[in-house]
């Protein structure tokens, strides 16, 4: 889920293909499918008429302000089979594409590629093990960080990298069930580091603690729009932090279902939120809307 401002708002789907592309204008929604453009699977832009979508085939796909095109097709060691999970970046020449390609345990074969000044860089990524399902800068001091999903023999496990000097430096590192998983979130444009339980950030190398969350239902997702105004993914709803506690926003009519109902993509305004809820029980993609009153 990506917006530009409460009345243009995009949020993506892989699980039916016409209505794989939804925008809020404001009042409604609207969903359809782009001919060609198999699976998207992350959504990000920078402006109402430059909106790129990572897809399968090695796609991205860029939106101008009237219509869906393809922008880029990659490869990687001669692969086409590339997923993109996701996209980020801080300009229209400067951002990232990742995912991976299929071994024979899943989609394990890590892949970053990095559009800059109009020209595709692929990262050597052999070092990685599993799909790359998030990453971002620390505008501060300039680091990328990342996290990398996978498992070989059915074993799922969540890494956290620092990516400096061409070197995937591991920060943490945790198998991949409820109470123990990782992830990283953009905050401000400080990178968040969320480490089972934790939340922190890092400074001189080291993580510095911003919050320990001490319910059990806390499924290690963040959003926010600062250090006192963080949203959480808990296992029966979304929770919010305003840096003192933590309260309930909402509670999931499927909470404790398994699979469980997850969050899966928000966009933050100053006084408007957007979160994408998938509830696996009933198979809907949902959109809870809030505003700051």
């Amino acid at each position: 889920m990506w917006g530009s401002s409460p009345s243009d708002v995009w949020a993506t789907t892989s699980s039916n293909w016409d209505v794989s592309i939804s925008h809020f204008n404001g009042s409604q929604w609207t969903s359809y499918g782009v001919p060609g453009l198999i699976q998207p699977n992350g959504v990000y832009g920078f402006t109402s008429d430059y909106i790129l979508i990572g897809a399968e085939n090695g796609q991205i796909w860029r939106f101008d302000g009237n219509s869906w095109n393809l922008f880029a097709e990659l490869t990687k060691d001669g692969r086409n089979d590339i997923v993109f999970n996701d996209i980020w970046g801080d300009s229209p020449d400067n951002f990232f594409a990742f995912g991976a390609y299929p071994d024979e345990y899943g989609y394990n074969n890590s892949v970053i590629a990095h559009f800059n000044n109009r020209t595709w860089i692929m990262f050597n990524t052999n070092e990685l093990y599993g799909i790359v399902t998030d990453l971002y800068k620390n505008f501060s001091d300039n680091r990328i960080y990342l996290v990398v999903n996978g498992g070989r023999n059915l074993t799922d496990s969540t890494y956290v990298y620092e990516y400096t000097q061409e070197k995937y430096i591991k920060l943490y590192g945790n198998i991949w069930t409820k109470g123990l998983q990782a992830d990283i979130s953009l905050i401000n444009n400080e990178v968040y580091f969320i480490l089972g339980n934790e939340i922190a950030k890092r400074k001189n190398n080291q993580f510095q603690t911003i919050l320990i969350v001490d319910n059990p239902n806390f499924y290690q997702r963040i959003w926010g729009r600062g250090s006192k105004d963080v949203f959480l993914l808990m296992t029966d709803g979304l929770a919010h932090f305003n840096g003192s506690d933590i309260q309930y926003l909402f509670h999931f009519t499927f909470g404790q279902a398994t699979p469980w109902t997850q969050i899966f993509g928000a966009a933050l305004f100053e006084s408007e939120v957007f979160f994408l809820v998938d509830e696996p029980p009933t198979g809907l993609s949902l959109v809870y809307h809030g505003i700051l009153k």
